[in-house]
């Protein structure tokens, strides 16, 4: 269980956010639910402490997260005297903006394989959690700080996002029983799930088709792949909002062992989002591209074509899927 192994530092950490103040807390690039949620719920967490606490100013936020992240988010000038990074692994997922930060880095609540920054105070990960919002859950707690219906909202959204709404294989009982503490804290449930999880957009409709018309397979139908262009985003009119989650679709079909998941950048780069059976490790196979996460879900960032993008990371999967 998550709180089984972050027990004994659980307690200290918690006392050295007690002994800091004026906190910046850093969400990664293409932020999603369990980066923004799990920050967004700390912050307030820490304001409820009696501490002055923002999040950092992250532009890459979509229309989804804007009413959990805007509100908090730090004034012009504000000069953090703590710096914490919230779901956050290493250099690269940092957004441009707040690379300046990289260096100054407090603490780290993560739970991602192999975290790669330097705390300078503490840091409190586990690899094996499902998502750092669990991790902030069993840290809201140490703070004393009760768990009303807005942090309930926030550690919720954070769990079901990196569980894939606990359908995913990282999924436990203390998933269960944590998201079920969140939901008796009274907010609305099925508001939250229906905005977070059910809702499209016309524009979201249409990539979808053009994605499914570009579904490719190699190795004997056990690697999938697809691609979102910049090109399919203008003729849709897709934001990143529109996109977001599409990598679940081709390990979604039946006899895939991974799925590749290409979205051109418009600076050209190709992020790779890679989802996997438990016959490859996703993190290792990134990790071979400089990327990382986790053993069924990783990402990294490649160059050239989207072809060719499929082409290097299908190549290392091949050579793990050959070995077996």
């Amino acid at each position: 269980m998550v709180i089984d192994r972050i027990r004994e530092k659980l307690g200290s950490f918690a006392q050295k956010l007690r002994e800091r103040d004026d906190f910046l807390l850093l969400t990664h690039r293409r932020p999603d639910g369990d980066t923004v949620c799990s920050a967004a719920a700390l912050c307030r967490a820490l304001r409820a402490a009696g501490k002055t606490a923002y999040l950092a100013v992250n532009p890459e936020i979509t229309a989804r997260f804007a009413p959990y992240h805007g509100p908090l988010a730090a004034p012009a000038g504000f000069a953090p005297k703590t710096v914490v990074s919230v779901d956050i692994s290493a250099p690269q997922q940092f957004e441009s903006s707040q690379r300046v930060w990289l260096d100054r880095i407090d603490f780290v609540v993560d739970h991602h394989r192999a975290n790669g920054l330097t705390a300078r105070a503490d840091a409190l990960i586990d690899d094996e959690a499902p998502a750092t919002g669990e991790i902030v859950f069993y840290l809201i707690k140490e703070l004393e700080v009760g768990l009303d219906a807005v942090l309930g909202e926030l550690v919720y959204i954070a769990g079901s996002t990196d569980t894939g709404c606990f359908r995913y294989a990282n999924t436990t009982a203390e998933s269960h029983e944590i998201a079920a503490a969140c939901i008796r804290t009274g907010f609305d449930l099925t508001a939250v799930n229906t905005e977070q999880f059910e809702k499209k957009s016309l524009a979201r409709a249409r990539i979808e088709r053009l994605v499914y018309e570009g579904l490719s397979f190699r190795f004997g139908g056990r690697i999938a792949s697809i691609c979102i262009t910049q090109q399919m985003r203008r003729e849709t009119g897709a934001t990143d909002d529109d996109v977001d989650e599409f990598s679940a679709i081709p390990r979604q079909i039946e006899g895939v062992e991974a799925g590749i998941t290409v979205y051109e950048q418009k600076d050209g780069s190709m992020k790779i989002s890679l989802r996997t059976a438990d016959k490859v490790d996703a993190s290792r196979v990134c990790a071979v591209f400089g990327g990382g996460g986790h053993a069924r879900a990783a990402g990294c960032t490649v160059y050239g074509t989207p072809e060719e993008a499929v082409d290097q990371v299908a190549s290392e999967v091949e050579k793990v899927l050959t070995a077996r």
